[in-house]
């Protein structure tokens, strides 16, 4: 009899374990009907604390707000220290709109509040999973000002996020971020969060945050976390210029900023924007010679320089007399060495004095206690200065020692990667793939990239073509190309589009010419190249390349803003996939009158 009993029990058990988990698989897949008919036999001869979460919130979802108001006050009666089901009591009260049985229990559990961090979250989070954010907002704030241990901030700022409360939530943030100096990277991730505002940049978002640390840097004008903040802000909706007067003006007041402003200037350089730049770095060159940045910013100082006459093809005399006034100050040492190599560039690049450079770099690298580092840097000039004179082998052989001294450094990358270059340019395309290949997992991405590049140039063009002479020619005319010899190179490049019409080249060749129309300061043929391809090649793989390049100038050297809106439009609506895409969206609403200013 008493085994007949166990056994009953047994089965009971079973049967019971079994329909709760058909009950709970009903519950995760939203059939909450089916699942309540499991719950409500199941409470009826079991504890209902084992089936209440899915079963009330079941309940809520199907609108049985008053079956689950009489299910959660029923546990409360028999719980009251749980304060989780007067949460929910309070939760269904809500629901049913009757308002003054919802504030009499809402002060009920107001007064039940401890300040114990773990009551806070865990009661606050139950009125946010019902979308109660006022609720869950009032329990943090009253939690915090009984414990005033836990201040709750981030929870408070996504909680005003999910009302709507802007504002309230970026100085929520700001708030968190003075107490917790350490918590930058928190903020930083939340505030730009809210600035990418789903995709949708929205210009309100950006000034709601630059008002709030305006008037966060007014009390604390000595915390660099929040002038930082106020910097980066400039400079993610293109306000360079304040954001430069911003960093040097901290500078000023604490005289630790100076390699802020130098990180600002190399992000200008890189945007093209050199007389911003300039104004950078002389500021920091204006600290004297005992910083050690003002090498290094008279370095790039006179490359922004250099550029600015290019552009505008005048005479490039005064940067040589600038270069050598700096080396005359500095003098030729370890520190100077790198100033030593730009300057061979320069000399041999732009002013076409490759025996001037060659001895300028030579002396460099007898230099005694140089960095190695800096000495490899001078042997690369070196070598693409014996390569631009047409001295291959010596090339070679430079790249080589810096290759094998610096075979895990990114500078040996380099090496190989221009090793590999010159391989492609003597027409051994399986050996200069072989190079890139490995290239490609390099960590420095713009190496990375380059020989991505031209391995997929020789994959598409050369191993998948019956004869090798287009690619041969290609490779020729792109040494003469590099080597500065662009009358030679348009003829070379030329020559494949009339003897191999239609070959896949071409829209490569397009592409070449107009980076050498444009080095010769020809922007009109330099357009046309580019007009060509998207004319003729819109289906080849250059084509967001040329829109992109084409509405650039027609944006920054034509001031026509029409038309480069279009070509950023077509980039948008037919290429968003492009790694241009973001950009041509960006520059599309600028010029449009979306955005806010940016300064020139």
């Amino acid at each position: 009899m008493r085994v007949l009993i166990l056994l009953l029990f047994t089965f009971s058990s079973f049967a019971q374990n079994n329909n709760q988990k058909i009950a709970y698989q009903y519950f995760i897949n939203g059939d909450y009907d089916k699942a309540i008919i499991i719950y409500e036999e199941l409470n009826k001869s079991n504890n209902p604390v084992n089936t209440y979460s899915p079963y009330f919130i079941s309940l809520i979802n199907t609108n049985n707000f008053f079956t689950a108001e009489k299910l959660a006050k029923k546990l409360y009666s028999k719980n009251p220290q749980r304060l989780n089901y007067l949460v929910d009591v309070i939760i269904s009260l809500k629901k049913q709109e009757k308002s003054n049985k919802f504030t009499f229990n809402l002060k009920k559990l107001f007064r039940k509040l401890n300040g114990r961090n773990s009551q806070a979250i865990q009661l606050a989070n139950r009125f946010l999973s019902f979308e109660m954010y006022d609720v869950s907002l009032e329990i943090y704030e009253r939690s915090s000002k009984i414990n005033d241990s836990f201040s709750y901030d981030l929870q408070k700022a996504q909680l005003y996020s999910l009302l709507g409360k802007d504002e309230m939530m970026v100085n929520q943030y700001l708030d968190f971020l003075l107490k917790n100096p350490n918590q930058k990277k928190v903020v930083f991730s939340n505030i730009q969060r809210f600035l990418d505002n789903n995709g949708i940049k929205d210009y309100d978002n950006t000034n709601l945050v630059k008002k709030s640390l305006l008037n966060i840097i007014k009390k604390y004008p000595d915390r660099y976390d929040f002038n930082e903040m106020l910097v980066w802000l400039f400079m993610q909706n293109r306000q360079y210029k304040l954001a430069l007067q911003q960093v040097i003006s901290l500078d000023r007041r604490n005289q630790n900023s100076l390699a802020k402003i130098f990180d600002i200037t190399e992000k200008l350089l890189d945007l093209e924007k050199f007389q911003l730049a300039i104004e950078g770095l002389d500021y920091i060159i204006s600290k004297g010679f005992n910083s050690e940045l003002y090498i290094t910013s008279y370095i790039n100082k006179l490359f922004a320089e250099t550029k600015i006459l290019k552009n505008k093809n005048e005479n490039l005399e005064p940067i040589n007399e600038k270069y050598n006034s700096v080396i005359n100050e500095v003098g030729k040492n370890s520190y100077s060495i790198l100033l030593l190599s730009n300057y061979a560039h320069f000399k041999a690049f732009y002013m076409k004095n490759l025996e001037e450079a060659k001895v300028i770099l030579e002396d460099a690298m007898k230099i005694v206690n140089a960095d190695p580092i800096d000495i490899a840097e001078c042997k690369i000039q070196y070598a693409d200065i014996m390569l631009l004179s047409g001295n291959i082998w010596d090339a070679l052989l430079f790249y080589s020692q810096v290759e094998k001294d610096f075979k895990e450094n990114p500078i040996g990358h380099s090496a190989k990667f221009k090793r590999a270059k010159i391989a492609y340019y003597k027409g051994d395309f399986t050996w200069a793939q072989a190079q890139l290949d490995v290239l490609k997992a390099s960590t420095s991405k713009l190496i990375s990239n380059d020989a991505m590049d031209l391995s997929l140039l020789i994959a598409d063009n050369y191993n998948l073509d019956t004869i090798d002479q287009p690619m041969m020619q290609f490779a020729r005319a792109d040494l003469l190309f590099f080597q500065q010899k662009y009358d030679e190179a348009i003829l070379s490049y030329d020559s494949i589009l009339t003897i191999f019409k239609g070959h896949d080249l071409s829209d490569e060749i397009y592409f070449r010419k107009y980076k050498i129309y444009l080095a010769k300061n020809d922007t009109e043929s330099s357009v046309k190249m580019l007009e060509k391809i998207i004319n003729d090649f819109s289906y080849e793989i250059l084509i967001d390349d040329a829109l992109y390049n084409i509405a650039k100038i027609y944006e920054n050297e034509y001031s026509d803003s029409a038309k480069a809106k279009d070509y950023y439009q077509k980039i948008i609506l037919d290429h968003e996939g492009s790694i241009y895409a973001s950009e041509a969206r960006s520059r599309f609403r600028f010029l449009r009158g979306d955005e806010i200013t940016e300064e020139k």
